[in-house]
Formats: C-alpha cells, structure tokens, sequence
C-alpha cells in the first residue's frame, strides 16, 4: 500500500512539475481577451428584433442591419467598428480588417484589442504568430513595440522564441548574449546555442 501511495505522490509531483514549468510561459503568453473570443461557443455579439448586443448589453446606436460580427471581438456597422461591444473613435468601418491575435488595421491606423497603436503603419503592417507584429520601422509583440528589435530578418521561432540579426528575444524580452546565428529551440520551453542552454528564456 506504501508503494502504491509512494507512486501516487511521484507521479502527482511530475504532473505538477511540467504543469508549474509550462505555466510558466504559457501564462503570462496567453490573453484572456484572446481566449474568451477563441473558446467562447459563438459569438458575445447578439442581433434580434433590429438591436445589437453585447454579452446582454444593448449597444445604443448600432445599425441591426448593417451589424458584421468580425474575430476577436471586433465588429462594425456601416458607421462604427466595436471592440467587446465598445465604438473605436478613430475606426474606419469600410476599411477595417481584423488580422488576427488582436490586431486590426483600417486605411490610417493599427489597432490592438481595439487601441491604437501610435507610430504603426498599417500599408506595410502585417501579424507574424504568437502575438508578433512587424510593420517597416518596429517589431511589435502585445501591441508594443520592440525596443532595439530590427523587422529586417525578424522570425519567430517557437515557443515564445524568436530571432531577428542582432538578437535573441523570449517573449520579446532580448537573452543578454544569445547568439542568433545559433540558436536553436529544443523542446519543453528549451533552447541552446553555441554558448549556452536556455530555459524559458533563461540561461541555465
């Protein structure tokens, strides 16, 4: 019975190990607006009876029938665009594109979870993956910019990893001395260069 227990407890503290590990990158990484517009069975929008709501809330002023439920909480009418039922002032409606992981573009600005991002420009902005953007001038993870990051060669990796000439970013935090030309991610949240092994980030 002792072993079987003994077992039991070696087990429980593996799972929790990996679990705590893998919280570790996955917590801070995941967004609670992202995940509640990506898990949510259909849409927070609802229109009936020429009104529009959001998550039981009427949004005053919205046109029923011109309302268009986008991704990521996002939605527009012929007049306005909503982010979680809110107007963005400074949206476009005809031309607003939602690009995914929370941003959105219209022909003068960028958007992230429905704010504006200043000093983005949307003719050359585009969404790489795991939150990373890139326009002609800045590398953006979060819907902020980079400091230092340079979007010529920039790449995301894996797992929160990513790379462009000069530097190594985890998270879009820089590894002080990680070498970009060989860095290489393992797996589990590891990775290695020449150098160095890299946990999460973090050299070990």
């Amino acid at each position: 019975m002792k072993k079987i227990i003994l077992s039991l407890i070696l087990i429980l503290g593996f799972l929790c190990g990996n679990t705590a590990a893998q919280s570790r990158h996955e917590g801070h990484r995941r967004h609670a607006a992202y995940e509640r517009f990506h898990y949510h069975h259909g849409s927070p929008y609802f229109i009936a009876d020429d009104r529009v709501f959001y998550e039981g809330h009427e949004i005053n002023g919205a046109s029923a029938s011109s309302f268009e439920i986008l991704n990521d909480g996002y939605a527009r009418d012929t007049w306005n665009v909503y982010y979680c039922g809110g107007i963005i002032k400074s949206a476009t409606s005809d031309s607003f594109k939602v690009l995914g992981y929370g941003y959105a573009k219209d022909i003068w600005n960028v958007y992230y979870n429905g704010v504006k991002i200043n000093g983005a420009t949307p003719d050359n902005f585009s969404v790489l993956s795991d939150w990373y953007a890139i326009d002609m001038w800045n590398v953006y993870y979060d819907g902020r910019k980079i400091a230092g990051a340079t979007p010529d060669g920039f790449k995301v990796l894996r797992d929160g990893y990513a790379r462009d000439t000069w530097n190594v970013y985890f998270d879009a935090v820089k590894i002080k001395d990680a070498s970009p030309d060989s860095f290489k991610v393992l797996r589990d949240g590891y990775a290695k260069d020449t150098w160095n092994i890299y946990y999460f980030g973090r050299k070990i």
